[in-house]
């Protein structure tokens, strides 16, 4: 169990006599539970002259000389005022998340594989399959050829990546997990030939754009109901329990059995497929997110910045209605932003992902152009989000939330030396701390030590 600071605080004040935190010498939260007379700044150079500062601090002369005197536990103002407003200001004006756009792309990217979490689960299965995939797809980089001039056209596009992203997770599943079938069971080699055999038939067949296109999607749905079908131990267990309850069969049907029984469903898939994956303008790519996976997206990156607002809200509710209403209406505003961000960025990315998956694919690989594609939505909804963030936080300014609990830890011993800590924290990875700023955690500093 972790304790809470607060708790922990209290904790100490309660065993140091009161003095928690001021005592360099006595291991506490403030100085990172370490007996030393100086805290530990890292290798921040420009802490140089505050360690040494800190040093003199302990002298009695300074001591004797500081206007702030000892600390009176009487009177809790016991540190400037003016350097106290100069940490709340470094505080605040840093102590938001601020991600850049380069570390948005990647998370973008590493969100991505959260939809197809097979490459993580089986990263051995997924990587070795890739070259058999590779040279299936081959034409795909031949000029004049009919899956080449497919692969080009931007309304077959999306069906010949999607076959590519099938015929690996076909292949992936033909091997063993370490799983053990628990989920889904290793698919029989007979059946993995037989459907390998009909989408190398159907990408080499020559026929017409259309038929061959409308050929690949069909055998492309045979694919996905293989490999997403659950009859491991794990379903065909269940499938027993709720027969022995009366509201199921004894035992789930076999893959080729699951697949005959699907084949008037799998044809219309198809024919849906080869609808919904023609190419898309952004405001189509936007309008498709916002009915399906795309919003979901935005609402859980809209949930993060209720959720990193939290604090804030109980404190603004603290003081007064008026102030939480006000934090809640900055929040609301951060959060929308959050959400359109992530939308409109994933609906520019999908479509520019697109594009550039179908140059990517002839000029280096097809799998590389299908990567592009699986993951430019995801790149794009997250630098969305960061790009939304940044402005509607311009919009909504300082929040006031934030604004009472710098006021709170203004107003009591221990809030002053939160304050100072979390300062300290933040200023340590500062290179370009100023003067001002180091003076007044100086001052502050020796304040404390000054009173041990």
């Amino acid at each position: 169990m972790v304790m809470p600071i607060s708790q922990l605080q209290s904790m100490e004040f309660a065993l140091y006599g009161g003095r928690s935190g001021l005592n360099m010498n006595c291991p506490s939260y403030a100085n990172g539970y370490r007996a030393s007379l100086v805290p530990n700044y890292g290798y921040n150079p420009n802490f140089t002259a505050l360690a040494d500062a800190t040093r003199v601090a302990n002298n009695r002369s300074l001591y004797e000389n500081n206007p702030n005197g000892r600390i009176d536990y009487n009177n809790p103002s016991f540190a400037s005022s003016a350097d106290l407003e100069t940490l709340a200001n470094y505080y605040s004006k840093h102590s938001a998340p601020s991600e850049s756009l380069t570390s948005a792309a990647v998370g973008g990217a590493a969100f991505s594989l959260l939809t197809n979490l097979r490459f993580l689960a089986h990263p051995w299965n997924s990587l070795t399959t890739l070259p058999s995939v590779d040279k299936m797809f081959k034409a795909v980089k031949e000029e004049g050829s009919v899956l080449n001039g497919l692969w080009k056209n931007p309304e077959k596009n999306g069906i010949i990546r999607d076959a590519y992203h099938k015929m690996h997770k076909l292949e992936c599943a033909a091997k063993g997990r370490w799983t053990g079938g628990a989920f889904k069971a290793r698919l029989d080699e007979t059946l993995v030939k037989q459907l390998r055999n009909d989408m190398n038939a159907a990408l080499t067949s020559g026929k017409a754009p259309d038929i061959m296109a409308k050929e690949i999607a069909e055998v492309s749905e045979k694919i996905k109901v293989a490999t997403n079908y659950k009859n491991g131990y794990i379903p065909q267990a269940w499938a027993k329990v709720k027969n022995w309850f009366g509201f199921g069969d004894e035992k789930l049907a076999s893959v080729k059995d699951k697949l005959s029984a699907e084949s008037a469903n799998i044809t219309t898939a198809a024919a849906n497929s080869l609808k919904e994956k023609a190419s898309m303008t952004i405001g189509q790519h936007f309008k498709k997110g916002i009915k399906g996976q795309g919003i979901l997206g935005g609402l859980l990156m809209m949930g993060m910045e209720v959720f990193s607002d939290w604090d804030k809200l109980k404190a603004a509710f603290s003081k007064d209605t008026s102030t939480g209403m006000a934090q809640a209406g900055q929040t609301a505003v951060k959060g929308a932003g959050s959400l359109l961000g992530w939308t409109a960025g994933e609906a520019v990315g999908a479509w520019a992902g697109a594009k550039l998956g179908m140059w990517a694919g002839t000029a280096i690989c097809p799998g590389v152009g299908t990567a592009i594609g699986a993951i430019a939505g995801m790149v794009g909804g997250s630098i969305g989000c960061a790009l939304m963030g940044k402005i509607s936080h311009w919009i909504v300014g300082k929040d006031v939330g934030e604004k009472v609990q710098l006021a709170q830890m203004k107003s009591t011993p221990e809030g002053q030396m939160q304050l100072l800590q979390q300062t300290m924290e933040i200023a340590q990875n500062d290179k370009k701390i100023d003067p001002r700023t180091i003076q007044a955690m100086q001052n502050v500093y020796n304040t404390f030590s000054a009173s041990a």
